[in-house]
């Protein structure tokens, strides 16, 4: 048991994988999300998708714990309970997927969303005074955010583009992307339970040792997130996430081919 696991750990790289995680968990820390958009899309070059998933869930858990029991006090609770039972609906779906549809299929559908997230990023303007939506929009950023978390552990970006639209003090959104992703993660730890996706070595294994990485990332990130430059690293972080995005599309293309 214990050569099969030395295998397994030098087999899937788990130094580039430590890097992955320490840069996505940084940027958490920063922003109170975004960790899951950067990690997924180079993981799963690495990993099979089945396999990064649950690994993203026991992460997640754990930065999770760390900043949303800080922020409890300060989310916007009230939003948070009209958004998520959208979200629920929609993770049984993305679970659904996750579990029965070509992996190659889902793959292709990360890349494109990860290059279309990196693209917005980098357009997107800082706006002096946000447009406030209807909370009805809650219906579909709920569900779409539900299905890219159960099938890819992404949907808090488009939960933080809904909440960008509702709340106009950024340590309010903040405070409560951050409460959301722990919310989200214990969601998606139930389902990987229910599904027994969470009862595999090499998860266990790959997700406890990138515990490290991801406490150093998060705990400098949330350092130094009064001291960044929110629209440099934005920047930066969209020309991440597109490159991402490209190589995960090559690489299914390929696989295709």
């Amino acid at each position: 048991m214990n050569h099969s696991i030395l295998e397994i750990v030098q087999y899937t790289g788990l130094l580039w994988a430590g890097l992955v995680i320490f840069a996505a968990y940084f940027v958490y820390g920063i922003s109170g999300f975004g960790a899951s958009i950067i990690a997924v899309p180079f993981l799963v070059q690495i990993y099979p998708l089945k396999t990064v998933i649950p690994v993203m869930v026991i992460i997640d858990l754990f930065a999770g714990l760390y900043l949303g029991k800080k922020s409890f006090k300060s989310a916007d609770k009230k939003e948070l309970l009209w958004l998520f039972p959208f979200t629920i609906l929609g993770m049984f779906i993305g679970l659904y997927l996750l579990i029965y549809a070509d992996s190659r299929y889902l793959l292709t559908l990360l890349g494109i969303f990860a290059l279309g997230a990196g693209i917005k990023f980098l357009i997107e303007k800082k706006e002096l005074t946000p447009t406030i939506i209807n909370r009805w929009w809650a219906l579909p950023f709920g569900i779409a955010g539900g299905i890219f978390t159960a099938l890819f552990a992404t949907g808090g970006v488009i939960y933080a583009s809904y909440l960008a639209m509702r709340l106009k003090n950024p340590a309010l959104l903040r405070s409560t992307m951050a409460f959301a992703i722990l919310i989200l993660v214990l969601l998606r730890g139930a389902s990987m339970l229910a599904t027994e996706l969470l009862f595999q070595i090499q998860v266990l294994v790959i997700g406890g040792l990138l515990l490290i990485p991801m406490a150093l990332g998060l705990w400098l990130g949330n350092q130094l997130h009064h001291k960044m430059n929110s629209q440099h690293l934005k920047k930066v972080y969209g020309l991440i996430i597109v490159y991402a995005g490209l190589m995960l599309l090559v690489k299914t293309y390929l696989n295709f081919s």
